[in-house]
Parts: C-alpha cells; sequence; structure tokens
C-alpha cells in the first residue's frame, strides 16, 4: 500500500494544488510516484521516467502488466506497465555502455501540471536537459508528456529541439498489456502488413495472412502502424485496442520461454501473462528534430467487449480460422492501385534513398508537379534504405499515394489531395540485392536525391567491400557508384535532403572515404570527382504524416483505400547549392515552385533561423504570460498578432543580408504557416530552455540591431525581459519555464540578490558574452521587466514607449 509524500516525507509536497482524486506518494522501491483514484479510473505513475505502472478502469481488471521482478530503483528501468523510449530504441547503435531503450525511461521527470477535465485526470510531466554526455553537456532537448486517465488511457509526448543542430531521435511507448494468457491472445489488425522479424540475423522482412498468435517462441516484430490494434484477451473475456496515434509503426514483442527465463526481473512463466503493442517512430521512421522543431506522438488505449463469447481453447482449427477472419477489420473499399488509379507508365530517372513521409510529400510530390507540365516526364525507384521499412506496403499499392495538403497558402485556406504516380517501383537490397546493384544499368537515371536523417551520412569503416547490401547509405551508394564506373556510364546529380549543413559536402566526403577504405582505385575516385555533381541543399515543409486519426474519413472521401496518405502543409522551400545547370536539368523552379539554386546558401539558412524561428522565441516568451497558448491563437490576436509582423519588418529584416522584397516575401509565407488553422503548435512547448533558445535566436539579431543604430529593438529586448520574469521565480509569475535545473537555479540566485538584471546580464556561461557591459541595456532589460511584472504584458505591448 501507497503512503503518502506527508505521511513518509519521501516526496516533495511541491508548489503544484493537486485536486481532489490525486495526490502524490511514494511507490516500490521508495520511488516517487503520482496515484489517481478517480469516478472512472485507478492509476500509478511513477516521476521515475514518467512510467505509467497501473492504470484500471472502473469494473475492468488491470489493463497493464508490472513484473513481480522487477527492480525498483532510481538507475534503473522498470519492468512492466508503459515505459518511454527515447532518444533511441533498443541497444544505442554508437554505444555500446549506453542504457538500452535511451536516457528518458531512468530520468527523474518533474510533474508541472496536474488537473480533472470532465470524467478524466490530466497529469503533464516534463524532462529538460536531463541526460549528459561524456563530457557532461546536457543534450539540448526537452520533452513534455501529458497522461489522461479515465476509461480511456491517452499518451502525448511532444520532443523539442532545444540545440543549434538537427537531431534524430527515436520515440516508443514500450506498453505492456496484461492478458489472461498470452497463448491465447491473439493481435488482430496486423495481417497482410510488411513487418520486420528481429529475432533474426540480420533482420529478415515478411508477412502473415494470420493475425498475430504467441506460442512460447520470442516474437520481435515491426510493423507500419494500422488505425487500430486489437488485443483479443479471450481469457479475461475484453479486447484492448490500441489506435488513434500518429506513430508510423508499432513493435510487437514477447520474450517467450527461453528469454524469460534468462531475464534477471522476468519471472520465467510471466511471458505468458502479458503481450507488449508500442505504439513508436524507429530505425527508418526516426524523426528528425530540425533547431527548434518538436515532434508529436500520441496513442490512445480503450477497452471494448470481447470480440467472441468462445474461449480460444474450444475452437476447432477450422473455427478458429473463420474467427480470425471475421474479427480482422472488413475490407470497406477498394485498396488503391494501378486498378483503382491508371497511370501513364514514366522513365526512371531518379533514385530515392528513403520512403518516409518527408521524401514522398517533399521531393516525389514536387517532381509530380514537374511531370504534370511537361517538364520532367520521369519517375523514381525507392530504394529501402533500412532492413525495415514501408517498401513492402508501396508495393501493395503499385507505388501509388495520396499527398494530402492542409494549410494556408496567399491568403486562403488550402485542402486538396493529389495521388502520386511516378514511383516505378520499390527495391529492397536486404532481399534483392542484384536487383538494387542493377540500377546502375539504367542510362535514363540521372539523378539521386536521399533523406536517411543526418545520422544516416557517416562514414562507416565497418563496412566491407565485400557486403551484400552494406549497413551503411555510404556504403551503399558507393557500392552502386562503382558499379556504375565499371560499367563506364555517366554519374549521377546527388541531392541529399538530410537535414545537415553542407549535406551535399558530407556526402561526398563519406563516398570517398569509403572509396579509399575498399582500395577502389584513383579512377574511380577521378571519376567520382568529375562525373557526378554533389549539391548541398535546405528543406523547409511540415509533413506531420499519416492522419490516423481522420484515415478513415478520408479515404471515404477519396473513394478508396490508402494506408500510405502523407499530411503536408502547402508551404514548402527547398534551396540547393550549385551550379545555375541544375535549373535546365531539374526545371523546378519553372514548374513554379520555391525553389532556388544558388552558390551559398547561408543567407537562407540564416533567413529561416532568424525569420521563423526567432519571431517563434519572441512570441512564446511574451504571449505566454498573457494566457496565449498556441501559434495560431498569437496570430489571431489584436496585440500579438502585429507585435509578430513588426519584429518580423522592423527588428529582424533590416539587419538580414539579403533583399528586402526577398525577406518580405519570406516573411509573408511564415505568417502564413503560423496561421494554419490544421495546425495546433503549442507556444508551451516553444518555450522549452527559452534561454538558449534566445542566445541562438535572438541574440545575434540585438547585437546587430545595436552596432547598426545605436539603439536596441524594443520588442525583442522585450522578450528577453519576459525571459528574465519568468525565469526568476516570482511567486506572481504563473507562467513556469521548462529548462535544466542549472539554469533555473543560476536566475533564481541572482533574482535573490540585489541588481537581477545585471547580475543575469553579466553570466557569460547563459549568453557566451557579457551582456551587461553593453551601454544601457541593463537598463532598458530592467524597464520591461518592471512593466512586464507591474503592468502586465498587453498593458507594455500598447505603450512601448516607456522602455526607451
Amino acid at each position: 500500500m501507497q503512503k503518502t509524500a506527508d505521511e513518509v516525507g519521501a516526496v516533495p509536497a511541491g508548489t503544484l494544488t493537486l485536486p481532489t482524486g490525486i495526490r502524490l506518494v511514494t511507490g516500490e522501491g521508495a520511488l516517487p510516484a503520482v496515484e489517481v483514484a478517480i469516478a472512472s479510473a485507478t492509476a500509478l505513475v511513477y516521476l521515475h521516467g514518467a512510467h505509467v505502472a497501473q492504470w484500471t478502469p472502473t469494473g475492468q481488471k488491470p489493463v497493464l502488466w508490472m513484473s513481480e521482478h522487477g527492480a525498483f530503483s532510481p538507475t534503473a528501468a522498470l519492468r512492466g506497465g508503459i515505459p518511454v523510449c527515447f532518444p533511441w530504441f533498443g541497444p544505442n547503435l554508437t554505444d555500446a555502455t549506453a542504457p538500452n531503450h535511451g536516457w528518458a525511461r531512468i530520468s527523474p521527470w518533474s510533474l508541472t501540471a496536474a488537473a480533472l477535465v470532465g470524467p478524466d485526470a490530466v497529469l503533464t510531466f516534463e524532462l529538460a536537459g536531463a541526460h549528459r554526455d561524456a563530457a557532461g553537456t546536457a543534450q539540448p532537448v526537452s520533452l513534455r508528456y501529458t497522461v489522461t486517465i479515465g476509461a480511456t488511457l491517452t499518451l502525448d509526448l511532444i520532443a523539442q529541439n532545444d540545440g543549434d543542430s538537427p537531431l534524430s531521435v527515436e520515440t516508443a511507448f514500450h506498453t505492456y498489456f496484461a492478458v489472461g494468457d498470452a497463448r491465447d491472445t491473439q493481435l488482430l489488425g496486423l495481417a497482410d502488413l510488411p513487418y520486420l522479424d528481429r529475432t533474426l540475423t540480420p533482420p529478415a522482412t515478411a508477412s502473415s495472412a494470420l493475425p498475430v498468435a504467441i506460442i512460447g517462441a520470442e516474437i520481435d516484430r515491426v510493423y507500419p502502424m494500422p488505425r487500430i490494434v486489437t488485443i483479443d484477451d479471450v481469457q479475461n473475456r475484453r479486447t484492448i485496442q490500441v489506435g488513434h496515434t500518429d506513430a508510423a509503426q508499432t513493435v510487437v514483442w514477447n520474450p517467450g520461454s527461453a528469454k524469460a527465463a534468462a531475464m534477471a526481473d522476468y519471472g520465467d512463466d510471466e511471458w505468458t501473462e502479458t503481450v507488449c503493442v508500442e505504439a513508436c517512430n524507429v530505425r527508418d521512421q526516426a524523426i528528425v528534430l530540425v533547431p527548434a522543431g518538436s515532434h508529436h506522438m500520441g496513442v490512445t488505449i480503450t477497452i471494448a467487449p470481447p470480440t467472441t463469447n468462445t474461449p480460444l481453447t474450444e475452437r476447432s482449427q477450422h473455427d478458429k480460422a473463420q474467427h480470425d477472419q471475421k474479427t480482422e477489420e472488413p475490407t470497406v473499399m477498394e485498396r488503391l492501385s494501378n486498378a483503382t488509379h491508371p497511370r501513364t507508365a514514366l522513365p526512371t530517372r531518379a533514385i530515392q534513398f528513403g520512403e518516409g513521409n518527408f521524401l514522398r510529400a517533399f521531393v516525389d510530390w514536387q517532381l509530380q508537379q514537374m511531370n504534370t507540365q511537361g517538364l520532367f516526364n520521369g519517375g523514381v525507384k525507392i530504394v529501402q534504405p533500412l532492413a525495415g521499412g514501408l517498401a513492402a506496403m508501396l508495393d501493395e499499392q503499385d507505388g501509388l499515394y495520396t499527398v494530402l495538403l492542409e494549410g494556408k497558402q496567399d491568403g486562403e485556406e488550402v485542402q486538396t489531395h493529389e495521388v502520386i504516380t511516378l514511383v516505378n517501383g520499390t527495391i529492397n537490397p536486404y532481399t534483392d540485392y542484384q536487383a538494387y546493384l542493377d540500377l546502375a544499368n539504367d542510362d535514363d537515371i540521372e539523378f539521386i536525391f536521399s533523406n536517411t536523417t543526418e545520422s544516416g551520412i557517416v562514414y562507416s569503416a565497418d563496412d566491407l567491400r565485400a557486403d551484400a547490401p552494406h549497413a551503411s547509405f555510404p556504403g551503399k551508394l558507393t557500392a552502386l557508384l562503382y558499379r556504375r564506373f565499371e560499367l563506364g556510364k555517366k554519374g549521377f546529380q546527388l541531392i541529399p535532403c538530410e537535414l545537415i549543413e553542407h549535406n551535399g559536402d558530407k556526402l561526398k566526403e563519406t563516398v570517398l572515404a569509403t572509396a579509399a577504405n575498399w582500395e577502389l582505385g584513383d579512377a574511380f575516385v577521378a571519376w567520382v570527382n568529375t562525373d557526378n555533381t554533389f549539391y548541398s541543399s535546405l528543406v523547409d515543409r511540415i509533413v506531420p504524416g499519416y492522419p490516423k486519426d481522420r484515415a478513415e474519413e478520408l479515404c471515404a472521401e477519396f473513394g478508396f483505400e490508402d494506408r500510405l496518405i502523407v499530411k503536408a502543409e502547402p508551404f514548402l522551400l527547398w534551396v540547393i547549392e550549385g551550379p545555375q545547370t541544375l535549373t535546365e536539368t531539374l526545371p523546378l523552379a519553372k514548374a513554379g515552385l520555391n525553389v532556388t539554386v544558388t552558390d551559398d546558401m547561408t543567407p537562407y539558412r540564416e533567413r529561416k533561423v532568424f525569420l521563423l524561428n526567432a519571431p517563434h522565441t519572441t512570441m512564446a516568451s511574451l504571449a505566454r504570460l498573457a494566457g496565449v497558448e498556441t501559434v495560431r491563437d498569437v496570430m489571431l490576436d489584436a496585440d500579438f498578432g502585429p507585435l509578430v509582423d513588426k519584429v518580423m519588418y522592423e527588428e529582424i529584416m533590416p539587419v538580414l543580408d539579403l533583399s528586402h522584397d526577398e525577406l518580405a516575401a519570406y516573411a509573408e509565407s511564415v505568417k502564413e504557416r503560423f496561421e494554419n488553422p490544421f495546425m495546433h503548435h503549442e507556444l508551451a512547448a516553444i518555450a522549452l530552455n527559452s534561454a538558449s533558445k534566445f542566445k541562438s535566436r535572438l541574440l545575434p539579431i540585438l547585437l546587430n540591431f545595436h552596432a547598426k543604430n545605436g539603439s536596441f529593438p524594443t520588442r525583442i529586448t522585450l522578450a528577453l525581459s519576459a525571459i528574465l520574469l519568468t525565469y526568476s521565480g516570482d511567486p506572481a509569475v504563473t507562467v513556469t519555464p521548462v529548462d535544466s535545473a542549472e539554469t533555473i537555479a543560476a536566475f533564481h540566485a541572482a533574482y535573490a540578490a540585489d541588481g537581477y538584471v545585471a547580475a543575469i546580464l553579466s553570466d557569460t556561461t547563459l549568453w557566451g558574452t557579457d551582456l551587461s557591459a553593453i551601454d544601457g541595456l541593463v537598463e532598458q532589460v530592467t524597464a520591461g521587466l518592471n512593466s512586464l511584472r507591474d503592468r502586465g504584458v498587453r498593458a507594455t505591448l500598447a505603450d512601448l514607449t516607456i522602455l526607451a
């Protein structure tokens, strides 16, 4: 039985006022936890890992399983329940000493909000800068996790990149479901879907026409996520439904008898009590977070009546097969294919490494726009870069899929969809390596596009020339280029889309390093350098991916079933660094697309950081003090909408090195993106680690503006005042900052002493320089802070003269 925090003194009561039915307790191993006991359900969530250990809807048996042999320790992962896997899944591929499934599940989270909303309890947990590398540097990523407890359990995780470089992250809710007997349990909704079988070495792709059954051998499979996965828990006479998620995949895992017996925190026979169904984005579906970018993953778990009233053990095999067919989700319409959507054959003009959402909604969509206008006349062959992927699903739909555009463009709301018809098939080099090498024979192929995440463009000395296939993307690419060279054919134009600076240069470096390691010879190196062009590129389009919550409705609207719908915003930007000859061979701009070929993309990269990310930080710092919650709410607000416009046009654009007209066009497109009625971008997510964001996004503008004009940009300086007020710890401030403990402690210590603003601005560890030495800055920031605290943010914005 748990004791309350006040009873045992082990869990600090904190500053939150907890509503009736929610209390802090001490759980197993003296670990602090949040206990929920409301009319609709009971639950227990440990602060260690923000780990949901129990959830029992009223009138039900427990839905989650916890091992009786698990360790409850502040340094160990809990076995069972719902571990949050982040920022990697499984073992770390580059550091064998790193914790399995990442550091989030073994870190202490903070409970930052607890409320009763209708019949549900809503808990919010946050984690910022929690993991430190060998040098002691905190990883620049913040997490916000919302757990909604009631008759339904809903999990929402937001990950935000607070650094200056892109990050590739994997996310998973590693959910252990309690079942009466796993041997009588089946998983419905996964039949006929391709899966990566991770129990094989190397992992291999397979599929099955039958539901998933647990028979005692280990099962470890990665599936594309269907709309619903149903756990047919026959012995408990119920079904558990996992769905309404924006995760790209689901992992199904059960250790089986042998592996369970070998695990210290797993009872020998406990494998019969549970099955894991995990909503996730892993491996080839890993998420790339651009600087200031965030990603949301959610899932909903519900309990439903049993699919049958007869225990499975009493059925004949014939009845079982009939039961399986009946309980699979019925096909209500024809699947998207050449039969439903005939198309004209196109020559293959491009190879595409990667079949994920971004490339399909960005590169392929643009190539199709050129095809429609008769400017390209080409298709693509998609290469699956990892052993697990979507190639088989694409083949099932004859390479067809729908791109759904939703947002604002040129002042109008846009909702359009288009079937992409240029995929000429897929190749999985893990199952047919010869077909992969045969791509080198095709004289029509001129371009190679890629998006293998920034971790994909990394040289690997472990790749051997004889491997078939090679593990790394550069290894696969080098093998293809060498085959092309051996055939005496022309080279390629390579345009990587990975979110790293100078990605084309980096890709070429890895190819040449691989060639040297394999001793491919000087002639090949010369051919790579002279017959192939590696372009660096900057890409920008928000692509949320498969709209699971609306997929059924959309398919009904389209008139066909499409399991590969990709949702994206209408806006796109592609800046490609290289010779202007590309505009003739790849006439994207001629097709009316927002594509620029330039010899230096630096100004465009700066434009994105300072006109997209910097206004984000400005609005979040100020608007949250007025209770505004989302970016769209800011743009529709009579006070804050004009603030964004003036920050862009009067404070940022005058110090950027691009033409005013070009900057204005980009600024207007950014404002449209901010106003997108189909996106829900929370200011709370943007505001994570605001101090470091101000340093990277807004401080350069402030310093350049001051150097140019001898004065400070009023609104950006006021945003700095807002950050100092928010971080101060003043009890009158209702907005709570989320940052590392060290950063917040530094602000609190300075606020407790005299001369707060001067003291904190002089902290070079925060700003990289002594800002208090800049004449007049301390005075203006102080005036802004005092006004925000005493008069409020709206009154301050209405009378900015007080800051002069």
